[in-house]
């Protein structure tokens, strides 16, 4: 297993900064969260399984109950059970669901279903795909927030707030709306045995400051959390609690990870192979070729000539076979031959050094060859023999 690389996007620019954090198999932090920019990350990081975070502005999470149905139908389902929080085309947004809860039924559903505008997740996937990385998760930044038993979990984004109940349910309001969107949020038990956990940016000046005299009502007790570490650090630390949707499903689910150098020598590879194996087929055929002729020949010859009228007229075409005949018809018995190789239509001929060369000279030239003599480097003599039909 490889690290994973987390990347903050505030905004699908490309060039914009970002936020970046590597995290080992196990959890452990290899490189703390910093800010740089996606063209810095894709020169020092390779390899790695990358996860994207996006606001959660950019999306509507919610829940929705349906019939238990098969997924495809259930997909379908989706765009009509929330075309009434949806503002826009319903084709023009892009479903992602989660594992179904626990209220789920014997016959319905209860699922957790992120909606988001298409051009919003292509620009991300863009920004990301531009410089190289193929994320394997696009999740929002707010479902990295895993809910708390006990405390209701406010994380002030400056003029945003967002809220996790314990139950799990998620609300999202302006800062100066927190009094009157608390008592819209989901909660079992009720508020007031609740606490309230307040999560600040570090060093942010941009903050919007929380009145908490404002909240004691509704709350048991109220803390702020300042996190040391980046933001980006803390959301991951929840992050494998949290379960988060991934939103690279249907059309966009990961693609395959492919290196340049991959890419690149695909192709001759392929071309490799399938020639190695039209060599392998070429010299099996080959061999077994040869070793029938031998046989043939050696059968032949050790029957001590060929009855002219027992022989199978070779093809015009198959010079190695009408040599073959012709030598047995030549008087040529087994152990005179020593080598018989083809070379397009020259055959050469390798005798024993005790076999005469002039009487099948003379046989051979009736038959209609052309032959050259000769010896190879031990003295044995060789006979190269082309036919006269193939010279002309």
């Amino acid at each position: 297993m490889t690290d994973t690389l987390f990347i903050h996007l505030s905004s699908p620019d490309p060039e914009g900064s970002v936020s970046a954090s590597v995290v080992s198999p196990d959890g452990a932090v290899v490189r703390a969260a910093y800010s740089t920019t996606l063209a810095t990350l894709a020169e020092t990081y390779r390899g790695l399984t990358v996860v994207g975070l996006i606001p959660g502005a950019e999306a509507l999470t919610t829940v929705v109950s349906l019939p238990k149905v098969r997924s495809r139908a259930l997909r379908k389902m989706l765009p009509f059970a929330l075309e009434e929080q949806i503002a826009g085309e319903l084709d023009r947004q892009h479903f992602a669901v989660g594992a179904a809860s626990g209220a789920s039924t014997q016959d319905r559903l209860e699922l957790p279903v992120t909606a988001i505008r298409r051009e919003s997740l292509e620009a991300y996937l863009h920004a990301l795909r531009a410089v190289g990385f193929e994320p394997a998760a696009l999740h929002l930044d707010e479902s990295c927030i895993a809910p708390k038993p006990g405390d209701v979990i406010a994380w002030n984004q400056g003029d945003e707030i967002f809220l996790r109940a314990p139950s799990g349910a998620g609300l999202r309001c302006r800062a100066t709306d927190l009094s009157t969107a608390i008592d819209l949020l989901p909660t079992d038990p009720p508020l007031s045995s609740l606490g309230l956990q307040i999560v600040e940016l570090p060093k942010s000046a941009t903050t919007h400051e929380i009145s908490i005299d404002a909240l004691k009502s509704h709350y048991s007790a109220i803390f702020r959390v300042r996190p040391a570490e980046h933001f980006l650090d803390w959301l991951i630390a929840q992050h494998r609690l949290a379960h988060p949707i991934n939103l690279l499903q249907g059309e966009h689910v990961p693609r395959r990870v492919r290196f340049w150098s991959e890419s690149r020598w695909r192709l001759p590879a392929a071309l490799a192979a399938a020639l190695l194996l039209l060599v392998t087929i070429d010299r099996a055929y080959t061999w077994r070729s040869a070793a029938l002729a031998e046989a043939a020949l050696d059968a032949t010859i050790s029957a001590g000539g060929v009855n002219p009228q027992s022989v199978i007229r070779p093809a015009a075409d198959a010079p190695l076979r009408r040599v073959l005949v012709d030598l047995a018809n030549a008087g040529v018995r087994n152990g005179a031959l020593v080598a018989v190789i083809q070379e397009s239509d020259v055959i050469r001929v390798t005798l024993s050094q005790e076999t005469p060369q002039e009487p099948l000279v003379r046989a051979l030239s009736t038959k209609g060859w052309r032959i050259d003599s000769g010896s190879d480097d031990q003295g044995r003599p060789v006979l190269t023999l082309v036919s006269a039909q193939s010279a002309r």
